[in-house]
């Protein structure tokens, strides 16, 4: 399960034709990396629920990512079955606790409510 120390609302942006907001995830445990979340408004909840529409890891390091680094990539789209640990609960199950884990935090949360158009 991936841990949430700290989220912050970076921005409303566009994806696919999509209106979504920018959140940037850091880490609670050792060694897993910063997430950046796209988060939409849920058509299939009237407009008042929220979905992860795209995750991006991000292993960017100021050492070695400060130039134009071609030794590894910084960032990559996370799919759903990559998201977490293999075994129970099964990755779909762990997202959407994160995603619940997200928005219980009431900064996001209000955020996400007065910027994320209905």
């Amino acid at each position: 399960m991936y841990y949430i120390k700290d989220a912050t609302f970076r921005r409303i942006t566009e994806y696919d034709g999509t209106a979504c907001a920018e959140i940037q995830v850091r880490p609670g445990a050792v060694g897993d990396p910063d997430l950046l979340l796209y988060i939409a408004r849920s058509p299939g909840d009237g407009g008042d629920g929220y979905e992860i529409i795209r995750m991006i890891r991000s292993d960017a390091d100021l050492e070695t990512d400060w130039f134009d680094n071609s030794m590894h990539q910084a960032t990559a789209v996370v799919a759903e079955e990559d998201f977490c640990d293999s075994g129970w609960p099964a990755p779909e199950k762990q997202r959407e606790q994160f995603k619940q884990h997200l928005l219980a935090r009431e900064d996001i949360v209000s955020r996400l409510k007065k910027e994320l158009p209905r």
